[in-house]
């Protein structure tokens, strides 16, 4: 083969992401041109990207201390390596290498934004503990782990799961026509070990297309998956399907619209999680698209269930992403928790896996590392947990264990995680009425976080009572929430929990008290006024803020009415016109403070409305009625819909 048709042959595997052909390519030519660094350096690259770290390394080695200030990055990714190998130390001078000596080239400039969070990592990786791991993690026993790549695990029940593999035992070369299809298995446990049943009955199984990870609703009837095949140029293109379950089976796959996808640019690793809104769903995906924080970034989109309809694509925000590539999100429905896989955050080798708890791009915190008890110095992916058995989980990674092809830590497997300690906290509430103590099937649980560094409120999920009246209800660690009880026919009620400083599980009984909402208007005491004025006293505030505010945030849904009334002392004109601005006065208090104008109502009453006769029967004056009669009261007349309060977009 001539030398420019074999500079051809790499540009296509490059564009293919097919690296043993271009490592097969790119040796040929540094053993024709051994001066040229640029062949050296991308055989490097290739080396790197198919996970041959040692060949990697050598070669990195070669180009840097041959040329230093051109191939300043080399050594940037020498030190990426040895944090594989949990030479952290190591890394660390290299690193620093990088910092000192090399600030000229934009290249040199962006990766300079990635050595602070290999840093970062590298201390972390040095950390000691005195715990003993609280995870045992091994391949998962059985014939579902074959000498090419497993991923996407999908968790059916205890006893099955989903998962793609690539069926060859062989190099598999991305540039062939013949080479085969990864595809959807079905695995079954039986006696500690897991075997591949078969083959998914689905149309993506069709070998048309590769299937680049998939993800299902949490009632289990609707499906979304990367399909991928190559482009034009061979780049290998992936777009996001959904199939519905039939009653004939899974559906055809249909592209996702135009609100979700841009032209020329990679779509994959859909994850399906819960929405605080109803009949919602979010589908978390990730993406090379424009206006990302880095290279590949997790984005989001909203399916409307009943509309069959997505929202545009937005991005997950800074507390997601970095300027590296995130990937592979998943999502836990039990504890609203997301786990996805950086290499541009602090972590220990590799992509580690993190968690962040929130949805779309609101965050309680910004996303933290996993850990030691999960996290390896190589690549640790699409972290799901057991449903029903929170102390096992799966993995995927190329750590230790995993079955070697070409050379060590080539490829991907799937993982079995043990943990030894489940720290679990469940709160079981009953909602009873105050007065009757029957129990209430009509109340819906808001779970939100208290006290958000964004100032406002997340809703993290909405639960319904059962017919008793009854809520399980299980909390993540480390969290204070806000529970909010609401109901149409009574007052809601806020429940302060905090899961902080837990060492241990947790179970709690709790029953919890709502008010009927009256009809009739309710007196708020003690607000007085001067003689013949409308202002507020700071007492009145005091009273204010004490009764109808504190009602007003506990239930920001409500419409209510602010009446004021007088006794019968002066004109009934007069006492009108002066009830209906001591009214008002209530009302602009309450907007100052923050409540939402719609949501009040001035009204004057006069002396239309006495409580208490203002003059005896035998004619004489009668203060103590007149001291009732003359009152703030407020009365509820109406009610917003709840996502107008907690819809933040």
């Amino acid at each position: 083969m001539k030398t420019n048709h074999l500079k051809k042959q790499v540009k296509g595997a490059i564009r293919a992401n097919d690296y043993y052909s271009q490592i097969d390519f790119l040796v040929e030519l540094t053993q024709r041109k051994p001066e040229n660094l640029k062949y050296k350096y991308e055989l490097a690259k290739a080396y790197d990207k198919s996970r041959d770290y040692q060949r990697a390394l050598d070669e990195y080695s070669k180009v840097f201390y041959a040329d230093q200030e051109k191939y300043a990055i080399a050594i940037y990714h020498m030190g990426r390596i040895m944090k594989t190998r949990e030479q952290y130390k190591i890394a660390t001078l290299y690193f620093n290498q990088f910092i000192d000596k090399h600030n000229n080239s934009k290249e040199s400039r962006h990766y300079k934004k990635l050595v602070k969070a290999e840093l970062e990592g590298c201390k972390l990786g040095l950390q000691k503990s005195m715990d003993a791991p609280n995870t045992g993690i091994f391949p998962l026993k059985g014939n579902v782990n074959r000498s090419n790549i497993e991923f996407s695990p999908n968790i059916i029940d205890n006893n099955t799961i989903w998962f793609v593999s690539l069926p060859s035992d062989e190099i598999v070369f991305l540039e062939s026509d013949t080479m085969p299809k990864r595809r959807i298995y079905a695995a079954n446990e039986r006696n500690g070990k897991w075997n591949v049943d078969s083959l998914l009955s689905h149309p993506s199984n069709s070998g048309k297309e590769h299937i680049g990870s998939f993800s299902l609703s949490k009632d289990k009837q609707r499906m979304y998956l990367s399909l991928c095949k190559p482009n034009w140029q061979n780049k290998m293109v992936c777009n996001i399907y959904l199939s519905k379950l039939e009653n004939e089976g899974w559906g055809e796959p249909e592209i996702l619209p135009e609100e979700v996808h841009q032209s020329n640019h990679t779509y994959t690793h859909p994850c399906v999680g819960v929405s605080s809104k109803k009949d919602r769903e979010i589908i978390y995906f990730v993406s090379d698209k424009e206006g990302g924080k880095g290279g590949y970034d997790i984005w989001y989109t909203r399916y409307r269930i009943s509309k069959q309809k997505f929202d545009k694509a937005r991005n997950a925000g800074s507390k997601i992403n970095s300027i590296g590539d995130e990937t592979t999100p998943s999502f836990d429905f039990f504890t609203n928790k997301l786990y996805f896989s950086s290499n541009g955050r602090a972590g220990i080798g590799g992509f580690d896996l993190f968690e962040a708890v929130g949805e779309r791009s609101k965050w309680i915190y910004p996303a933290v590392n996993s850990g030691k008890n999960i996290n390896s110095s190589y690549d640790d992916m699409y972290y799901v947990a057991f449903p029903k058995n929170r102390s096992r989980g799966l993995l995927v990674s190329n750590r230790e264990g995993s079955i070697d092809l070409k050379h060590p830590h080539c490829c991907d497997d799937i993982f079995e995680v043990n943990w030894k300690k489940v720290i679990e906290v469940e709160y079981n509430l009953t909602f009873v009425d105050e007065k009757t103590q029957k129990p209430l099937n009509n109340v819906e649980l808001i779970v939100t976080v208290k006290d958000s560094p964004d100032g406002g409120i997340i809703v993290l999920q909405r639960i319904r009572t059962d017919i008793m009246g009854k809520i399980q209800l299980n909390l993540q660690l480390g969290i204070d929430f806000q529970l909010i009880a609401d109901s149409d026919i009574h007052f809601n009620k806020q429940i302060p929990v905090s899961t902080k400083g837990l060492v241990e599980s947790s179970k709690k009984e709790k029953t919890i008290m709502l008010s009927a909402i009256p009809k009739d208007e309710i007196i708020i005491p003690n607000i007085y006024y001067p003689f013949d004025q409308a202002y507020l006293t700071p007492e009145a505030k005091t009273a204010i803020d004490t009764s109808i505010y504190e009602l007003l945030i506990e239930n920001p849904t409500l419409i209510v009415e602010i009446g004021s009334h007088t006794d019968s002392k002066g004109t009934g004109k007069y006492n009108q016109h002066l009830s209906q601005k001591r009214a008002q006065s209530v009302v602009n208090y309450l907007v100052e403070k923050g409540a939402n104008k719609k949501r009040l109502e001035a009204k004057g009453y006069g002396e239309s409305k006495p409580i208490k006769p203002n003059i005896l029967a035998d004619g004489s004056d009668n203060p103590k009625g007149r001291a009732r009669n003359r009152r703030t009261a407020f009365k509820v007349i109406g009610e917003l819909e709840m996502d107008v309060y907690y819809e933040e977009e």
